[in-house]
């Protein structure tokens, strides 16, 4: 009976010795299969993060991650998407986080509401905005950008990525830290932005690194300044907007971050996070970024929402100064 007892203990410890790596294993995902939602058109800077995301993750956890492109309406389709998820971990969101502070601002009939159908994760990227200027454009410099800027008194042309767009709040921000008017330009999306300062139909606006680099290279554009608070690898030769004589906040930085559905549990929340941040610590991801020109967050899911809330906070007071009424 004795020796009974000692093989059957013996089983039982074998047993919770063999569950031990089971047991260590994160707890997320717990299905075969994830979608990452992106509410932009494929070869966009968030499409390409969620891709290099899903393939690490892939690897760490051995589960499959699917890229869902779902664009339109200011990111609000693919939004809405995840907004109205189950909360199981199977669906996240990877958005520009001030899409997500500002559209309640733009849209007074959004299908969901950020606070309580979202849940921020992490901030993934952040993506550094440079002021550029068609080619033959009389100013040299950023200081006197702004001097003939106030001179023209709105005649300036800023071309834009909408009605709302991060380039539309961004250019707004700078009119308001350096005291002058512009006349914005909305089109629809960067690429037909980008075409009119290239044809010579704006006079400036706000791009991303790779589009910066792409066109000064090319001689098409010249870059004034970076909203960074120090140069930036991909382009070693543009001052910050500080070193160029404006004010430190004139240019934003925009943010691109992971969120589930608002009834997933915080648990899983901070797995998620836990996962997503050894996948952006890989060597692979932060070579990625570097040639990509992006900067590395790697924040709590309770700094990301504060993130979103202080934009909302200050865009709140610039976008009735822009003019543009809710749709």
């Amino acid at each position: 009976m004795k020796q009974l007892k000692n093989t059957t203990l013996a089983l039982l410890l074998a047993g919770v010795g063999a569950l031990a790596p089971m047991m260590a294993q994160a707890a997320w995902p717990t299905s075969d299969q994830v979608r990452i939602v992106v509410p932009y058109p494929p070869g966009t800077e968030p499409d390409i993060l969620a891709r290099d995301l899903g393939v690490h993750l892939n690897k760490a956890t051995g589960k499959v991650f699917v890229i869902e492109n779902r664009p339109g309406a200011n990111a609000i389709i693919g939004t809405d998407n995840i907004a109205k998820a189950k909360g199981d971990g199977a669906a996240l969101l990877m958005v520009d986080s001030l899409a997500v502070s500002t559209n309640p601002m733009l849209y007074s009939n959004l299908p969901y509401k950020w606070e309580t159908d979202l849940k921020p994760v992490t901030t993934v990227a952040g993506v550094n905005l440079y002021l550029i200027v068609r080619n033959d454009y009389p100013a040299k410099d950023y200081k006197e950008f702004i001097a003939q800027s106030k001179k023209a008194n709105g005649d300036t042309n800023a071309g834009t990525g909408g009605r709302g767009h991060v380039t539309h709040l961004g250019m707004g921000l700078l009119a308001r830290e350096e005291g002058v008017n512009f006349t914005y330009i909305p089109y629809k999306g960067m690429a037909p932005a980008t075409n009119a300062i290239l044809g010579g139909e704006t006079d400036a606006m706000l791009v991303g690194g790779i589009l910066a680099s792409q066109h000064i290279n090319g001689g098409k554009v010249r870059v004034l300044a970076v909203g960074s608070d120090k140069r930036t690898e991909l382009l070693p030769n543009v001052p910050t907007v500080q070193e160029a004589g404006g004010h430190a906040n004139s240019i934003p930085t925009t943010t691109f971050a992971l969120f589930a559905p608002g009834t997933t549990p915080d648990e899983t929340v901070k797995e998620i996070q836990e996962q997503v941040d050894a996948a952006l610590k890989t060597p692979e991801m932060q070579a990625a970024f570097k040639n990509r020109g992006l900067a590395q967050f790697f924040t709590t899911p309770s700094q990301t929402l504060e993130r979103v809330q202080n934009d909302s906070k200050v865009y709140a007071e610039l976008i009735p100064t822009l003019g543009i009424q809710p749709e």
